[in-house]
Order: C-alpha cells, then structure tokens, then sequence
C-alpha cells in the first residue's frame, strides 16, 4: 500500500534538507511516482555522500552525465546483485559494465529499491555464488566460471573501497590551546562582610572601566558632585542599579549607586525615546548602567532626581572584529551528559563518536567531522551524587568514581587527533556557588591519564587563535524568571543579555550562588569571539555584534526538574563552529545523520 503523496514528499524534502541535498522539481515529481519513494531517495542520499563531485545538486542530468564513472562505481555493487540473475549466455548482449549510461529513471528505480548493506567481500562472493548456482540449476557449463569481463568488474569494485577511507583534515593539524581565564587555584575567600565588598568594589570599578571606554560616557560625573547642583542642569553619571521599580504611571524609577552616594533616576514611559524603556524593562539590581538626562535639585533639603533622556549598559561594539584561525578546523561544542544518570542518551553519544569517526553521515557532513579538532564540554559531564534530594533514585551509578570511570569510558572513543577540554559545572563535585575550580585530580585522574583537560568554570580558552567563553550558565534561569520577555526555550536572548551587562550573573542574591572573593570573575572584561553556554537543556545558536553565541544542550532526556520548568530538553543535537569562519551549525543526530 501506497502512502499518501503529501507526506511522501515532506519526508523526502526533510531527508534532503538535512542531507544538504537539492533536488529538481521535475526528479521529485518523478521518484514520488515510484513504489518506495523513500526507500530510493534514502539509497540515493546514502551512495552520493561517497561520491567526490557531486556537489548537493541531485539531478537528471547529473545522474545522466555521471552514470558511467562515479554514481557507477558507487552503485555497481548494487547493479551486480540485482542484474546477476539476469544474465544470460548472450555474447552479442553487452556486458553491464560498459553500459554507457542508465536511459531511464525507472531502471534506477530497480537498481535501488533494494539498498545492500554489506560489505564488499560479502557482495562479491554472493555473486559469484549466485552465478555458479544459477549454472548447476541450468546444467549449463558456461556460467560455472566468471567471464573475464566480471573479473575485471569484481576489480573495479575492490578499487572502489578507497572512496570509503576517512581522512580528517584536523588529524594533519597540532593541537593550539592557550587557557586565558580559568579560576582554579587562584579563588579564596573566609566568607568575611569584608570579602562581600570587595567582591562588588571590584565588580564596580571593573565595570566602570568598561563603561568608561564608550565615548558618550567620558564625561559622566561622580552622583556627589551632581547632589551638589543648585538648579537644573544636563548631567550623566555611571552607577549601580541599587533598586528598580515601576510606578502606577508604569514609569520607572531606579536608585542608582557611586562610590560617592545615590541618587534617583526617573525613565518615563512617554518618553520620545522608547529604546529607553525598552532598556530599562530588562535592567536588574547589581547592573552597571550609564545614564543622561537633567537634573532637578530637591526641595528643602530632599535629594534631587535626574529625569533620564537616555540610558545605555556596557554592552558589545556593534563593529568588533573577532578573532578567527588560519586552520580549516572546528570546535564541537557539548555539555550536560549526565553520565550515571538513568536519563543519559548513550545511543545519541554513539552516534556521536560514529560521527566522529567518519562512519555516518553524507559527505557533506563527514568533511564537517574532519575538521573537529576540539571538544569542550561545558560542565555536568556526570550526574553526581547528592546534587538534589531523592538523586539516588534517579541513578543508574551511584558511586562519583565509577561515574567517572564510566566517562573515561566513553571519551576514549573519541579519535586521538581530537583534544577534549572539560569545564566544571554544577552537578560536578566542586563547590556550587561561581566561580568554580576544575574537577579535583582525585575525582578526574582517570580523565587525565587519557589526555582530557580540565578547566574551572567560567574560563576562556583559546583555540587556534580563537578565544571561546565557556560558562556553564547557572544565571541564565535567573534572568529568564526576573525579566518577562526571556524564555528558557530561547537561550540566545539571554545570552545576549548577559554580553550586554558584561557580567555572567548580573544579579547578586538570586539562586545562582556567588562566592564573595576579593576578584569578580564573572565581569566579561575580554570580549569572547565565541560564547559558549549550557545547563538548561536547551540548544540554541546565534550571533550577537559578530560573536557566536551557543548553548549546547544536552545528552539527557527529560527529568522532573526540568518538567518542573516547563523545559523540554533537545538532546543529541551537536553544534559545532568553524573555527576559521566562526560559522556555526547545528546537527540533530536523531534525525540528520
């Protein structure tokens, strides 16, 4: 039984898609004519990712034109089985190995409709088997022996085999890896009042040297000489948002913070400027801003306010320029596996290392596995244990080393020419609040001993010329609760608000748990060509200013507590940036290889 067209040719047109493979209206039509349309079309994505030339383009002409050299030597393994049984003692007929081209689409059809899956040893013995029984059924000597024109097509299949071998090109290239930021061994603190305000004096001033680098803002006064003004007057001044509030009116007004004091900011809502409301809809406490506008001094004896005309945060230059390799190589960017955990995807993991290793995908998608030559792993590696009440439940390894053994595992499957970079994140048994350390040596020794490098999280790390901020992302759940229009299915918006602040958890005493040491480390005072982010389970892909914004997602399916947030993961969608062009792309091992 047929099935319905419609969804024939949306099957076909997503397997294309995926493959990266376009197609004529005209083939289409054709192939959606033939019993198992989808059935052929897999075969044929399948036989062009090994041919060279083909260049995404299926058509009549291309298969027309190429059916005498490559889409022959990729199918005539298929052509030999299926036609063995046809041959007859005939010498005037000609022999299928010289055929000069395949005359129509129905003959494709028969060469196709049944794929051969194995090897080529197998397929050529099963021929000659099939041609010698054929012979004894038909008590005929001639076919007894493989005529010299088979033997030569049985060599012209054997030659083929060369169009199999994965080379990638990242094996060609030495690992370049330069850690700029990594907290560990360098973060101390007694939990002392004096390391709390040292911690946000830091914050402050690093924040405001940032700030200080936009030209609009290199006059802005201290709050204590603007308190000081007798009458109205433009002022604009940097501070630290100390509270923020709608009124009735849904104006806002803000109190905003120096070294030197506080002063109040009104942000009205009929402003000729709505950037400024918009602005200030998605500013937060504990954020760095820089504000202009005209101040009204207090009457008897009360403070003045400033009524704002504008209002900016650090935020990225719209015109940098970010750093790019000379290489053609790639970074795959992954975090959230969740080894020991019972929701682990080890089947997608499989898939991954196959993808790795060449032995899956199109040939568009295999050139992509070459160029791999990193894997940073963005936190959560292993599930832990004591992370949240009643985990123990939800574990199939309960012990953390033998959850790590476990990921020694696994990331010894992965190909030697590729350097692996782990990053700490909260279900690792490091401390919780930010920054983190790396994984202890005790916890990670066997991840070590394979050539895996840990970081602590965040850090900067350069590849090949290229710098990627990884952050595991604990705040990106708090800013998508405080601030309405962000959503944790879309983790690239609040990215982009974090780039914006330039600071990692803008918002002091929320969930996320931040140490009070006497350095901020989650100020992003370098600018990242790459901004790399993980934890909600989500995968997502952008850019911000020229920056490549990624959130990797994840290797776990659903758990309570992300059905507890409304998250539906996306796991085994791998993402992957090219290190030279700083393009990204997504690949759904579910679906797409």
């Amino acid at each position: 039984m047929k099935i319905d067209n419609t969804e024939n040719k949306r099957n076909i047109l997503r397997k294309l898609i995926n493959s990266g493979i376009n197609i004529t209206p005209n083939l289409l039509d054709f192939i959606l004519k033939l019993d198992n349309p989808v059935e052929i079309i897999n075969q044929l994505i399948k036989e062009t990712s090994f041919i060279p030339s083909f260049k995404s383009h299926l058509t009549e002409n291309f298969l027309k034109k190429t059916s005498n050299n490559d889409i022959k030597k990729s199918l005539e393994r298929i052509l030999i089985k299926k036609k063995a049984h046809l041959i007859e003692d005939d010498s005037n007929k000609k022999d299928i190995s010289n055929q000069n081209q395949i005359n129509n689409l129905s003959d494709a059809k028969k060469t196709i409709l049944n794929p051969v899956e194995k090897d080529r040893t197998t397929q050529l013995n099963n021929f000659e088997f099939k041609v010698k029984s054929s012979a004894i059924e038909k008590n005929d000597n001639k076919y007894i022996k493989l005529n010299s024109k088979n033997k030569e097509k049985v060599k012209s299949i054997e030659r083929t085999k060369s169009n199999f071998i994965f080379n990638p090109i990242a094996k060609e290239y030495s690992a370049q890896i330069k850690i700029l930021k990594d907290p560990t061994g360098k973060i101390y603190t007694n939990g002392e009042y004096e390391d709390f305000y040292e911690l946000t004096l830091d914050k402050f001033n690093r924040l405001k040297k940032l700030m200080r680098k936009k030209v609009e803002s290199h006059f802005a006064d201290n709050i204590n000489n603007v308190l000081r003004l007798s009458s109205k007057v433009a002022v604009s001044v940097i501070g630290i948002v100390n509270e923020i509030r709608k009124t009735k009116n849904n104006n806002f007004i803000l109190t905003l913070e120096d070294l030197t004091g506080l002063v109040k900011v009104i942000i009205r809502r009929d402003s000729e400027i709505q950037d400024n409301i918009k602005i200030a809809e998605r500013t937060l406490n504990d954020q760095v801003i820089y504000i202009e506008g005209t101040y009204s001094p207090g009457e008897k004896g009360k403070k003045g306010i400033i009524y704002c005309n504008y209002i900016s945060k650090i935020d990225i230059p719209r015109d940098y320029k970010p750093n790019k390799s000379y290489d053609p190589l790639s970074v795959a960017l992954i975090s959230d596996t969740h080894i020991g955990s019972k929701e682990f995807e080890e089947k997608l993991w499989n898939r991954f290392i196959a993808f790795l290793k060449g032995k899956i995908g199109n040939k568009n998608q295999r050139e992509k596995a070459g160029k791999i030559k990193y894997i940073i792993i963005n936190g959560d590696l292993v599930d832990g244990v004591g992370v949240y009440p009643q985990q123990k439940s939800d574990l199939t390894i309960s012990d953390i080393y033998e959850q790590f053994t476990k990921a020694k595992e696994i990331l010894s499957e992965v190909p030697d020419h590729i350097k692996i970079l782990y990053s700490s994140g909260n279900h690792e048994p490091v401390r919780n609040a930010l920054p983190r350390p790396a994984v202890p040596k005790k916890y990670s020794e066997e991840l070590l001993n394979i050539g895996v490098l840990c970081i602590g999280n965040p850090s900067i790390v350069q590849t090949h010329n290229v710098n990627t901020l990884v952050y595991h992302g604990d705040s990106i759940l708090d800013l998508n609760q405080l601030i309405p229009s962000l959503d944790n299915n879309n983790p690239i918006e609040t990215m982009k608000e974090l780039l914006k602040c330039r600071h990692l958890a803008p918002v002091y005493g929320s969930k996320t748990q931040i140490a009070p040491t006497n350095k901020d480390w989650l100020v992003i005072d370098k600018i990242p060509d790459i901004f790399h982010t993980g934890h909600i389970h989500i995968n997502g892909i952008g850019y911000y200013n020229n920056i490549a914004l990624i959130n990797s997602g994840c290797f776990q399916s659903q758990t309570e507590f992300m059905n507890s947030l409304g998250i539906h993961p996306t796991p085994g969608i791998l993402s992957i940036i090219d290190l030279k062009t700083l393009k990204g792309t997504q690949l759904d091992l579910k679906i797409s290889i």
